[in-house]
C-alpha cells in the first residue's frame, strides 16, 4: 500500500473519507470545447473531515466567457457535498470501501433575466443527489497496484420559476416555470501505478438526462405554452496521467472526450487539477 501514491482519476470520486479534522483541496482548471466554441472554467473539491467516516464539502463552479459579448466571469451552480463511509478497505480485510453520497446542488448561477447575447451559467433549480461510491485495490502479477472506482449518482432537480430570456430557450417576455429532467450518472475509473510517483488513469462516464418541461406565457395574458426537451444521453472517456510528489500532494492532467450522443453534442475538455491534503 506504501508503494504507490494517488491523485484520483479525472472523473470517478473516492469512496474514502477524510480523517477527523483534516482538509482536502483539489481545484480543477479546464476548457470545454464543443462546436468550435471554447468554455474555459474552474471547479474543484474543498472538503473537511467531520468524523473519520463522514466528510462534507463544497464544489463551486466558475466559467469565463470567450465570445464577443460574454468576456466576463460567470458563477455557476454550487454543489454541497456529504459522504458517509459504510465499509473501509484494509490490507487485512480486502473488501471494497463503500460510501453513501448525499449532495445538494444550489442554484447560484444566473439562468434567467439574461441580457441579449448573454450566456447563462446555472439551472435555477435546487437539485438533491443521492448515490453510492465504491473503491477497491488489486495487486497485479508484476507487483504494481491497480485501484478501481465505481460511482452511481442520481439527481432530482426541482421546479423553478423562469422569467425573460433564459437557459431554457425562452424569450424576453416569457413568464412561467421549468422542471429540469433527472440526471443519472455512472462512472467507472481505474488507476495503474507505474511507479510510486507516476500513475496512469482512465475513466468511462455515462450520463442520461430525462426530459425537461417548460410551461408559461410569452406575453401577459397570452396563451399558455408548453415546451418539452427530449431525453438525452452520452458516453465519454477520460485518459489522464498523475504525478504525486508526496503523500499529501499531486497533480493530474487529462482530456475528457465525449462523442456525440443521443440529443447531446460532442465535446473535448482538457483539464488539470492539483490536490493537497492538509
Amino acid at each position: 500500500m506504501q508503494s504507490a501514491r494517488w491523485t484520483g482519476p479525472l472523473l470517478a470520486s473516492t469512496a474514502e473519507t477524510l480523517p477527523h479534522g483534516h482538509v482536502y483541496t483539489e481545484p480543477y482548471f479546464f476548457d470545454g470545447i464543443s462546436g468550435g466554441e471554447h468554455s474555459p472554467g474552474t471547479s474543484g473539491f474543498y472538503q473537511y473531515g467531520i468524523t473519520d467516516n463522514w466528510t462534507a464539502g463544497v464544489q463551486p463552479f466558475f466559467s469565463l466567457g470567450t465570445r464577443k459579448y460574454n468576456h466576463e466571469i460567470g458563477i455557476g451552480d454550487t454543489k454541497l457535498m456529504s459522504q458517509v463511509r459504510l465499509w473501509h478497505f484494509s490490507p487485512e480485510h480486502r473488501h471494497p470501501s463503500v460510501a453513501l453520497v448525499t449532495n445538494l446542488v444550489i442554484p447560484t448561477g444566473k439562468y434567467d433575466h439574461l441580457g441579449a447575447l448573454k450566456d447563462g451559467h446555472g439551472s435555477g433549480s435546487f437539485a438533491p443527489e443521492v448515490g453510492i461510491n465504491a473503491q477497491q485495490y488489486f495487486m497485479l502479477g508484476n507487483g504494481r497496484l491497480l485501484r478501481a472506482r465505481i460511482n452511481v449518482l442520481q439527481r432530482f432537480p426541482l421546479r423553478t420559476d423562469v422569467n425573460g430570456r433564459s437557459v431554457y430557450g425562452t424569450d424576453a417576455g416569457f413568464s412561467g416555470h421549468a422542471k429540469p429532467g433527472t440526471k443519472t450518472t455512472l462512472v467507472l475509473g481505474s488507476e495503474y501505478s507505474l511507479t510510486k510517483e507516476w500513475v496512469l488513469a482512465f475513466d468511462i462516464e455515462s450520463d442520461r438526462w430525462g426530459k425537461t418541461n417548460v410551461v408559461g406565457r410569452e406575453t401577459p395574458g397570452g396563451p399558455s405554452l408548453k415546451q418539452t426537451s427530449p431525453p438525452s444521453w452520452n458516453i465519454g472517456v477520460a485518459p489522464a496521467i498523475e504525478y504525486n510528489w508526496s503523500a499529501r500532494g499531486g497533480a493530474i492532467f487529462g482530456v475528457w472526450i465525449v462523442p456525440k450522443g443521443h440529443n447531446a453534442p460532442s465535446s473535448i475538455t482538457p483539464a488539470i487539477a492539483i490536490q493537497r491534503f492538509w
